[in-house]
């Protein structure tokens, strides 16, 4: 074997690698920013899972009252969950939290109301979904309900900052796609340069160009598609270090891990996948078809 031929396989190796490598890091890149999207949504479906409403009860509400009521609750499609507590159920926990100096400050008298507390399905967890539930509870014609609370505020701006975030991180990761295509194209044309004498040696023999791409294009594909798998690899290596983390720094905190298992970042490490292979595909395209048209004193 020459030291020629070595030192072109050699470099032709060296690009293929360097290629590999950018192609896996801006991936990489692109795949964070996609996952802190879907890690914002599923933090925002946690936190509305926890979003309570507590229907209020007059002292004197009857008990046939409250059992109409209970059955009517359990009935509707938004509700999940509801528990009732009971005046002195209610009084007997609020005494175990501030201690009986603050119930002989009221005069022995048990100030809380017995209530309702109702668990919503997240699809009604909105300002229109609730605005509609409070108008229904407000014009039931079931005697028994004094009043209505429920964190409309905190729900409108966990939602915004949600969003907000979510938007961000979208935007920032249209822009790393956008860089990481140039970049991959790039890699891959410096990639085809390594072999332009061959390709020009194809064209003298009569080789169409249909058949001098069919191997190049094949060769983006699979340097695409890799490094994809690589950057999948790399980001659920990220994930899991992070999991580590969150265990340890936030206890009984299971969010990324809850992730991995969600259908959208699923989704999410599907798209990584056929993304680098499209980009692979397209960049290989792109980058032959500019030395099929080159004669010998351009490609030297």
């Amino acid at each position: 074997m020459s030291d020629a031929y070595k030192y072109i396989r050699g470099r032709t190796r060296s690009t293929v690698y360097t290629s590999l490598f950018i192609i896996s890091l801006v991936m990489l890149v692109m795949g964070l920013f996609a996952t802190m999207s879907v890690y914002s949504y599923v933090e925002l479906e946690r936190a509305q899972e926890k979003v309570e409403m507590m229907l209020e009860l007059p002292d004197d509400a009857a008990d046939e009252n409250v059992d109409a009521l209970e059955e009517w609750l359990t009935e509707q499609t938004w509700v999940k969950e509801v528990h009732y507590t009971s005046k002195a159920e209610a009084g007997e926990i609020f005494l175990e939290e501030v201690g009986e100096e603050f119930l002989d400050l009221m005069g022995g008298t048990n100030p809380l109301p017995a209530s309702f507390d109702i668990s919503l399905d997240i699809t009604y967890i909105n300002s229109d979904s609730l605005a509609m539930i409070d108008e229904k509870l407000t014009g039931q014609e079931i005697q028994g309900i004094r009043d209505i609370v429920y964190p409309i505020t905190e729900i409108e701006q966990l939602r915004e900052n949600t969003f907000d975030r979510m938007k961000i991180a979208g935007a920032i990761g249209l822009v790393v796609a956008l860089i990481a295509f140039f970049i991959v194209n790039g890699t891959i044309r410096l990639a085809i340069y390594a072999k332009r004498l061959v390709i020009r040696s194809m064209q003298l023999i009569g080789a169409t160009n249909g058949f001098i791409r069919r191997p190049f294009i094949r060769m983006g594909i699979m340097q695409g598609l890799t490094g994809a798998l690589i950057a999948v690899g790399l980001l659920l290596g990220t994930l899991f270090v992070l999991m580590q983390f969150e265990v340890s720094l936030y206890a009984k905190s299971d969010t990324i891990k809850e992730l991995l298992f969600r259908w959208e970042f699923m989704v999410l490490l599907g798209g990584i996948v056929i993304f680098g292979a499209i980009l692979g595909w397209f960049s290989s395209i792109w980058a032959v078809n500019r030395f099929l048209n080159k004669n010998l004193d351009q490609l030297i």
